[in-house]
């Protein structure tokens, strides 16, 4: 068994090819985390157990170019698992994130530090549904298919509540003055 073989995978190159797994998609499980968790410090767990799960279960991942949509679709499982055994929803703005930004004029970080903040209350306020649906798809930038899969629910399910989560928030940022 030679590791020049492209054929015949060696634990060296699944070590690697995970590590290349964790680097390119970490930030997107955490942000699917954190958006169904509401609380770091359990987003964080998920991340862990989702890379976690992800790497005891290599084996059912039959097609690796759908690889960020099945470790998104792990990470809202695992996610969904904490809430259940937590049993309840964070609902003080204290645990939002926030982001220093990193704008050289002090003006243009305040107003984009209120449009965060903003955005982050109003996303905060949609169904946790809706909420996941627009995270993946608007932030994620996942197609609506893997939206679909990820959420573990039929396409037009996947687009209505897209469409749902964007009216929300469309309504609840004009209430705030900010568009």
């Amino acid at each position: 068994m030679s590791a020049a073989d492209p054929h015949l995978p060696t634990t060296r190159s699944v070590h690697e090819w995970v590590e290349e797994l964790f680097k390119a998609h970490v930030d997107g499980v955490y942000n699917v985390a954190f958006r169904v968790t509401w609380n770091r410090s359990d987003a964080d767990d998920v991340v862990q157990a989702t890379f976690v799960k992800a790497f005891q279960r290599l084996d059912q991942l039959s097609d690796r170019t759908k690889a960020r949509s099945w470790l998104f679709q792990v990470a809202y499982r695992e996610a969904i698992t904490v809430i259940r055994r937590r049993r309840e929803l964070p609902t003080d703005p204290v645990d939002l994130p926030t982001e220093s930004s990193s704008l050289p004029d002090p003006a243009d970080s305040a107003v984009a530090s209120a449009i965060a903040t903003k955005l982050s209350e109003a996303l905060q306020r949609i169904g946790p549904d809706e909420r996941l649906a627009v995270v993946l798809r608007d932030v994620e930038g996942l197609p609506m298919r893997e939206v679909a899969e990820v959420l573990d629910i039929g396409l037009s399910a996947a687009k209505m509540r897209v469409q749902r989560g964007r009216q929300s928030l469309r309504v609840l940022l004009e209430k705030s003055e900010i568009w």
